[in-house]
């Protein structure tokens, strides 16, 4: 089988290897090209049970036969089998991160009969079982996850499923994390109905239980399955999942929904695909996720209070990303996402506090560089290689509000549509970056070199007090 591009990037790890590097495990040698979950819930015990079967490729450059698979600390494995049904030797335990050691998971190491060579794909199946617990304790607020009869999420953020893995932040933020595609099939009584992206197909059983299916299709980045006693409803490509006692928030969601999708395909062109979305209402505290296969999950302050409704605008723009091939990725989309939030509430809902909030912002930002010493010093590039991608928000979107005053509306949108066009298949930061350079008539080389290569930037909110100021220097040149 030819190897793929993935392959060329374990190359340049390889070769990027320095003597503090070392002391860094090499990420794991495989990633997951196509899954396929099986699962079933139980409300009376609460526990989880099912399988999950993995494609994975070997993305390195050398030939690899071990698979480490890491799942929720309350699950354990009881069976692993290749394609053909033939059982697989397999150890697992209970583990903390060697960098985070409030982390605990299940580890399992899977020894497959054969090497796999680079490029190379095999297939491996779990069967497990066990109890969904939430990661709070190490900082994951947001992970709550549990079975409860008034909303359950499956997600990979609390290992409601196995996944490729190690024991090592560091390690696992080297690994490629491609795009996936994804067949999900979950049973749970009638009463429940299940929501994530893709096609979907029911089954009733005679137990009162109903087998939801869902097909991605094409390849997500994500598969996040909620599971609520829900109603729904259905516009054009647009289906909603929401709580019953939020009904009219969820009419006046799916309004906003289908003009701030008019409005991001005016102002960017149409997203890579079509689109057939399906946003579903988690609790607020849960946090919300976009993508345009596997779907939006969105927490209920949207549905309940039309002043938070940017939060949905901010999710949805997520849709209109192209790929991210960084690796680890600084994540500047949040930022672009930030400053499109705004211009929606701007322009859809009449919100007048756009520069005010701005003012705000520089004002906190330059508090954050006096106290923060690495934001004067890691450039925005690194943020991923530096887990210090909580500050893209608002380091991005100042640098996405500035070049939007720079450029002005109609440049911007050629820029950032032109760029999620041309690179529909995935592009990396400086792909963004020599995009821009290319498609705007003014040079942008002074104006990425301050934001992105450099902490130039922090500097210049020594004397701003507005976007305009921050644009202004760039004019000036």
């Amino acid at each position: 089988m030819k190897p793929s591009s993935l392959v060329c990037a374990a190359i340049g790890v390889l070769l990027a290897s320095t003597p503090a590097a070392s002391q860094t495990p090499a990420p794991e040698p495989f990633v997951q090209r196509h899954v396929a979950l099986e699962v079933s819930i139980d409300y009376t015990a609460r526990p989880l049970s099912g399988s999950m079967t993995s494609d994975l490729e070997n993305w390195t450059a050398r030939p690899a036969r071990q698979v480490s698979f890491i799942l929720n600390r309350l699950m354990e494995v009881s069976r692993v089998r290749d394609a053909a049904g033939r059982a697989l030797a397999y150890t697992q335990d209970v583990v903390r991160f060697s960098d985070d050691p409030m982390r605990q998971v299940t580890q399992v190491l899977v020894r497959l009969t054969t090497p796999v060579p680079p490029g190379g794909r095999t297939t491996v199946r779990l069967d497990y079982a066990g109890y969904l617990v939430g990661y709070t304790e190490v900082g994951w607020l947001y992970v709550q996850d549990h079975i409860d009869t008034a909303f359950t999420i499956l997600r990979e953020d609390a290992l409601a499923f196995p996944s490729i893995g190690g024991t090592m932040n560091a390690a696992n933020r080297k690994r490629p994390r491609p795009d996936f595609t994804y067949d999900a099939a979950v049973r749970v009584p009638s009463r429940y109905l299940v929501a994530t992206g893709g096609a979907a197909t029911r089954t009733p059983h005679e137990d009162g239980t109903t087998t939801w299916r869902y097909a991605s299709g094409v390849p997500s980045p994500f598969l996040n399955i909620a599971i609520a006693p829900f109603d729904t409803i259905v516009d054009g490509g647009v289906r909603v999942f929401y709580f019953p006692a939020d009904s009219a928030g969820a009419r006046r969601l799916m309004t906003s929904a289908q003009t701030a999708l008019r409005t991001l395909t005016q102002w960017l062109g149409p997203p890579r695909g079509g689109l057939t979305l399906t946003i579903t209402e988690i609790p607020d505290g849960w946090g919300s996720q976009a993508s345009l296969v596997g779907g939006i999950i969105q927490t209920a302050s949207a549905f309940r209070d039309p002043t938070r409704l940017g939060e949905l605008y901010h999710e949805l723009s997520h849709l209109w990303n192209a790929p991210d091939t960084d690796n680890p990725s600084p994540r500047w989309n949040e930022g672009l996402a930030m400053l499109l939030q705004h211009l929606m509430r701007e322009r859809l809902d009449g919100w007048t506090g756009r520069a005010d909030f701005y003012a705000r912002e520089i004002a906190t930002v330059r508090a954050s560089v006096a106290e923060d010493t690495s934001l004067g010093r890691v450039p925005f590039i690194d943020y991923g290689k530096r887990d210090m991608t909580g500050r893209s928000y608002v380091v991005g979107d100042l640098m996405f509000a500035t070049l939007y005053d720079l450029l002005g509306e109609v440049q911007f949108d050629s820029v950032v549509g032109g760029y999620a066009r041309q690179f529909i298949n995935g592009g990396t930061t400086r792909d963004f970056v020599a995009f821009a350079r290319r498609t705007a008539s003014p040079d942008l080389s002074a104006f990425f070199a301050d934001w992105m290569f450099t902490t130039r930037w922090s500097g210049l909110l020594a004397t701003a007090t507005s976007i305009r100021d921050l644009a202004d220097h760039y004019r000036s040149k």
